[in-house]
């Protein structure tokens, strides 16, 4: 496979992801009242995020992809869309957040 076509494909996906979250904005928020669009960009943004890191993945290391999952997942906490999880798994995200929190960053 020629660095091109790794390149081409790569910038496919990115355009492809893009599109669909402007789409989403243009068709379902433009349609929510006012009072509800936080809470839309919001579904949106996160579903953008979320397909970024699927697509792009081997652009993070191990550790930045972990950080950003603990990030995704205090904010699915923060906004309740976690209650489909047991109360182990809330608390084993919630002191991996807490300790990330408290680390301090190694260089």
């Amino acid at each position: 496979m020629s660095r091109q076509s790794y390149t081409k494909r790569r910038d496919e996906r990115f355009f492809a992801a893009t599109q669909t979250a402007l789409i989403d904005i243009h068709e379902r928020l433009s349609t929510l009242p006012l009072e509800d669009r936080y809470a839309g960009a919001y579904g949106v943004l996160r579903g953008y995020v979320e397909a970024l890191l699927v697509n792009f993945a081997d652009c993070f290391s191990s550790e930045q992809l972990a950080e950003i999952r603990i990030v995704l997942d205090q904010l699915e906490h923060s906004t309740g869309e976690d209650t489909h999880l047991d109360e182990a798994t809330k608390l084993k995200r919630d002191q991996l957040a807490q300790a990330l929190r408290e680390m301090e960053w190694e260089q």
